[in-house]
């Protein structure tokens, strides 16, 4: 069987590229911004110092593997004895906790889930420089879920290069980008809103999708098993209490229902619950308030 190999092509120009190796990946997303800033840490996360910003064009990407049992050094560690053999110097690396945690993290500037995934608990950071080199500053973080590794890669250089004709992913869908911050949001808040979710009109079911913040969730809770969610529906205030109860519980379960049947999410890190008109976030005077109230969210009730 030929083993499928992707190269990672880090282009300065023709005549000094720079191939890395990442076997069985295949790109998830990338992004370019011909020029721009980008936030690159030198050490550890400490409140109230300013993270080392970086401008130039930047270009950033997400490998997905198919392997959950390497370890984030193990996907790490080919890309870095590549780099270390073209003369490039290891600036800062670390991992999880003695990054920071939550904190670090969250200063990276990461293409959102649910292209890149990072488990707050396992993850690895690197980066690395060559001033004379194109690109001049690498930055990769490794993590993984239950099923996936996923390595995320940030290349500066000094001059802007062109935006190529096709890529190997297309743009996010406009649900891609409302998703971004669900997981990030619940972890930080202890609740979310899932504003991507369509339900037929008049109706508890949800509709088709696909839906970016469910797949982000269930990323999510594939990774943290101990982890207890409840799905909390909302509704305006046309109707009697009791009816809008009835509704908007229907419509948690029915997205509870699409978490357990379509990404196979555990049922048990499941809850689903009803709110009515109780909990309004717009008034309940206007069509746009109304439709702000009509929502369900994710609330973390637990994790280990």
């Amino acid at each position: 069987m030929i083993r499928a190999v992707l190269i990672l092509m880090l282009l300065a120009a023709p005549a000094s590229a720079l191939d890395l190796s990442v076997p069985n990946a295949t790109l998830a997303a990338t992004e370019v911004t011909p020029a721009g800033s980008v936030r690159l840490p030198t050490e550890p996360w400490t409140q109230g110092k300013i993270t080392k910003i970086t401008e130039g064009s930047i270009r950033r990407q997400v490998f997905r593997l198919p392997q959950p049992d390497l370890t984030t050094l193990q996907l790490i560690q080919p890309l870095r004895a590549k780099l270390q053999e073209d003369g490039y110097r290891e600036v800062f690396t670390c991992a999880d906790a003695s990054c920071g945690g939550f904190d670090f993290r969250f200063q990276l500037d990461l293409l959102p889930a649910p292209d890149m995934y990072v488990d707050l608990g396992d993850y690895r950071y690197l980066l690395m420089t060559k001033p004379s080199a194109a690109p001049h500053s690498l930055a990769f973080v490794a993590s993984r879920s239950a099923t996936a590794g996923f390595v995320h890669v940030t290349e500066v250089f000094d001059a802007s290069f062109p935006k190529p004709e096709t890529t190997s992913a297309p743009n996010p869908p406009s649900d891609a980008l409302n998703a971004e911050g669900v997981v990030e949001t619940l972890t930080a808040t202890g609740h979310a809103v899932l504003d991507d979710l369509d339900f037929i009109t008049g109706s508890a079911d949800l509709g088709p999708g696909p839906y970016a913040s469910l797949q982000a969730i269930s990323l999510w809770l594939e990774t943290n098993p101990s982890a207890l969610v409840v799905f909390v529906g909302h509704t305006d205030s046309v109707g009697s209490l009791d009816a809008n109860i009835d509704l908007s519980r229907r419509r948690a379960l029915s997205v509870m229902d699409r978490l357990v049947s379509q990404f196979g999410t555990n049922a048990s890190q499941l809850e689903a619950a009803g709110a009515g008109y109780l909990s309004p976030v717009a008034t309940n005077l206007t069509e746009q308030g109304r439709a702000a109230n009509r929502r369900v969210e994710v609330v973390l009730l637990s994790i280990n």
